[in-house]
């Protein structure tokens, strides 16, 4: 722990995620600002998902008070990122309210479809059997699911999931969907998953879906943009139900008289 890291990062105006973030970093640095901590260490310890870790970081990065840098293992796979504090670079006092750029967690809500839920907050970050490569700022987080097969439609009791999940995102709603009956469930996670392709999560991903189960439980929750997604899975149901059930071709008949004149021109053309 560096007290000069820690009294830096404590003087810095910022809202309050990123900021927490920027503490917990110097709090791991030393006195030139330099660490190595993991993204589910940092989430633990703010108490976020690592997704807003992640969002937090690649804002930090873009106030230039952070730089991100890769580093793999002598086998070659990726390790945690390291973190160099700019500690030179003084304090960066924040501009007005009214001309402050909205932190990327602050997305717009939908008009029709408000999904408000509460933050995801305490996260207890999982362990993975896999190791998962902590995006350089500029680069789009990945979708890395665990092992999950079928992707975007995995098949957890036959429900089919939203695309751009999270592993601990993955675990947890499938603990979450489990109090609600068929077809509810699957409505609801439809709905969930156009929520999140528009991008009208308003707090978080995990939050939003505890409020559309609580709709749900409550008689509130009426399908809407969630129909689309389940149209488009039955229509490509009904394809693939169509391509195995077409007929096989019968074997050609050697003493068929058509058949022994294709083979002759074959052979003929072959020879020539």
């Amino acid at each position: 722990m560096s007290i000069i890291a820690r009294d830096w990062a404590l003087a810095q105006s910022l809202a309050p995620g990123p900021k927490f973030v920027l503490v917990v970093l110097a709090d791991a640095a030393d006195d030139q600002g330099v660490c190595w901590p993991r993204i589910s260490t940092v989430a633990g310890k703010v108490g976020v998902s690592t997704r807003t870790v992640q969002r937090s970081i690649q804002y930090l990065v873009q106030r230039k008070l952070v730089t991100v840098e890769a580093r793999l293992r002598p086998d070659g796979s990726s390790s945690s990122n390291l973190y160099r504090l700019r500690l030179k670079e003084g304090v960066k006092l924040s501009p007005p309210p009214d001309k402050l750029t909205p932190f990327p967690d602050a997305t717009v809500t939908h008009p029709r479809h408000q999904c408000h839920g509460e933050g995801d907050t305490g996260v207890t970050p999982l362990t993975e059997r896999r190791t998962e490569r902590e995006p350089p700022p500029g680069e789009p987080m990945p979708n890395v699911e665990p092992d999950i097969p079928d992707r975007g439609g995995g098949n957890v009791i036959d429900l089919h999931y939203p695309k751009d999940l999270l592993p601990s995102e993955r675990v947890r709603s499938e603990t979450m969907i489990r109090g609600l009956g068929s077809p509810l469930d699957q409505q609801v996670l439809d709905e969930w998953a156009a929520i999140i392709a528009a991008g009208d999560i308003r707090a978080s991903p995990l939050g939003c879906l505890r409020a559309l189960i609580k709709n749900a439980r409550e008689g509130k929750f009426t399908p809407e943009r969630g129909l689309r997604i389940a149209q488009a899975r039955l229509a490509k149901r009904r394809t693939e139900a169509q391509v195995t059930q077409l007929p096989e071709l019968a074997p050609a008949d050697p003493n068929n008289p058509l058949v022994q004149r294709v083979q002759q021109m074959a052979s003929r053309q072959g020879k020539g």
